[in-house]
């Protein structure tokens, strides 16, 4: 222990020199940092916050004793993520748990839907409204899984193709024509397509556009067998998610790092045109053989670099045209004596991971991210997904009794006349709605509760701007290779020895690994590093098939 924190708090010299210095301790910029660390790099990750984690923070903000999951509740990816097995996370380290009862969609009539991890419990629930659309949702998810298994997935992994590539390969097998084919629509026009109930239409809808897809864009129905799957298997870290954060530290300082939290990067130096190293706020120089940035790409190139140091125009018109998430979200934390209990037709729905309501039709919730999109919020039809943390995750709770629980919905980052005049009124819209559901979430139950606003994120994580959880937004021209620009879509950058492995480079937010995991490796193959980890055998398969 004394080793560890002799390596983590010795009085850092004023001039270093390292082989890597990683500008952000999210999870791809801690990722980054433990891949090269072990490969035998010297390497110095520098975090602006007072603990590292970026979107796995865990946090004490509502009442002591009472901790809350600020932005990344739950995790997606666990089963496709390469880190997990290449440092044995999932056996030595972390525990994750995956409830069935993944969702519940509760109804103004009192209805029930129910989307769990059981696919038959699944299609029973919908059968009970359509029992064609029950027969659909299993053909539909039995194909969606598949391109989750053979192509998605394991495709988070591998540099991305220029489009017309991606086309043609994906022809080389059915699943993968059938993927090409729906990545044309809108994920309207596919729950459209496959589904006759609107309520079913509406709760999948939802699942597949909560984290922040818009669902009539057309060019996105790639995300559906992605996000749809993902909604399915959702896995909660016990402890909190910023234990994630804390493996990968281990694995840094394990292996010779440094992580200087509390410190900013102020300049990214270039001498010649090649990057040299980061100066900081405090006044710090960090010499380094190659940066790698986690900021997005306003901040790394104009804000860091700026724009009379960069060669050509390119980079500084890309980043200046780089487009903010379409929307953010208002979250109303709170500490309550009971835990939620929703007045409806199934009493397992007090028992779901996560609860819809607000909702009755697909209608109301394209008009709702209508209205954010607009700047707009109509207390009438807004509507949300609610999580008691504490009951899956009782360590969330440091006293006897009480329950952590939120309310997230979608929201306009400016929003007519300001959040300062909104707030109060959307914090009682938002109460009005859930108590309507569940009635139990009344004043007398509630023994603390924090609003958090777009603006609030942004404060909090001034990275996350406009309070984009993504860092950017997800359009045809801000995806795949696009992501965040043709010249730096391999995490490589037209500057010699620039990288990025933020969520503004491809495959995007979400905790995927995916940016941090490729970041890794080209920086390794770039600096003459021994790659000392392997692709999974989802990734081999993926390769051998479609590379």
């Amino acid at each position: 222990m004394d080793g560890i924190c002799g390596k983590l708090f010795d009085e850092f010299p004023a001039d270093s020199n390292w082989d890597a210095v990683v500008i952000g301790g999210g999870p791809n910029g801690l990722m980054t940092a433990a891949y090269l660390a072990k490969a035998g790099a010297k390497v110095c990750v520098v975090e602006r916050r007072y603990e590292v984690g970026g979107g796995l923070a865990t946090e004490e903000i509502l009442f002591p004793c009472y901790y809350s999951n600020m932005h990344a509740i739950y995790h997606l990816m666990t089963d496709y993520m390469p880190a997990m097995k290449d440092f044995n996370l999932d056996v030595h380290a972390l525990t994750f748990i995956k409830p069935n009862l993944q969702m519940a969609m509760v109804f103004s009539d009192g209805s029930t839907l129910l989307l769990t991890k059981m696919i038959e419990d699944t299609i029973d629930s919908i059968s009970k409204y359509s029992p064609k659309d029950a027969v659909a949702f299993g053909k539909q998810m039995r194909s969606w899984q598949r391109m989750m298994d053979e192509i998605v997935g394991p495709s988070t992994y591998f540099p991305p193709m220029p489009s017309l590539d991606l086309v043609v390969t994906m022809q080389k097998t059915e699943i993968g024509r059938q993927l090409i084919e729906l990545n044309e629509m809108s994920p309207l026009a596919i729950m459209k397509e496959h589904f006759e109930s609107d309520k079913v239409r509406a709760m999948l809808l939802y699942a597949t556009c909560m984290w922040g897809l818009h669902p009539d864009e057309t060019g996105l129905g790639l995300f559906v067998p992605l996000l749809l799957t993902r909604a399915m298997d959702k896995a909660v870290l016990l402890g909190g998610s910023h234990k994630l954060a804390g493996a990968f530290s281990r694995e840094i300082v394990r292996n010779g790092g440094m992580i200087l939290d509390a410190t900013q990067a102020n300049k990214i130096i270039i001498e010649n045109g090649q990057v040299t190293g980061v100066d900081t706020w405090e006044g710090r120089t960090l010499h380094s053989k190659v940066v790698i940035s986690s900021l997005d790409p306003k901040s790394t190139f104009l804000d860091l670099i700026g724009p009379k140091n960069l060669p050509g125009t390119f980079l500084k018109e890309s980043a200046e045209g780089w487009k903010a998430d379409k929307w953010s979200y208002y979250t109303l934390h709170t500490v309550s004596k009971e835990m939620p209990k929703y007045k409806c037709d199934d009493p397992w729905a007090d028992e779901s991971f996560m609860t819809v309501v607000g909702f009755d039709s697909s209608d109301q919730i394209v008009n709702h991210w209508k209205n954010v999109v607009n700047g707009k919020l109509d207390h009438k039809l807004i509507g949300g997904h609610v999580t008691c943390e504490s009951y899956w995750d009782p360590h969330l709770v440091r006293k006897p009794g009480g329950h952590v629980s939120f309310f997230q919905m979608h929201a306009p980052y400016g929003i007519e006349g300001g959040w300062e005049k909104h707030n109060k009124e959307v914090e009682a819209a938002v109460m009005d709605k859930w108590h309507k559901a569940a009635p139990n979430m009344k004043k007398e139950n509630i023994i603390m509760s924090l609003g958090e606003t777009p603006e609030d994120i942004e404060i909090r994580f001034p990275n996350m701007r406009r309070g984009g959880i993504k860092h950017g937004d997800y359009n045809i021209m801000q995806l795949s290779y696009n992501r965040p620009n043709i010249e730096c879509s391999t995490s490589k950058t037209p500057i010699p020895g620039l990288y990025l492995c933020g969520a503004s480079t491809f495959p995007g937010g979400m905790v995927t690994g995916g940016p941090g995991y490729l970041a890794a490796n080209k920086v390794a193959e770039d600096m003459g590093l021994k790659k000392w980890w392997k692709p999974t055998k989802l990734m081999e398969k993926y390769a051998k098939t479609y590379l």
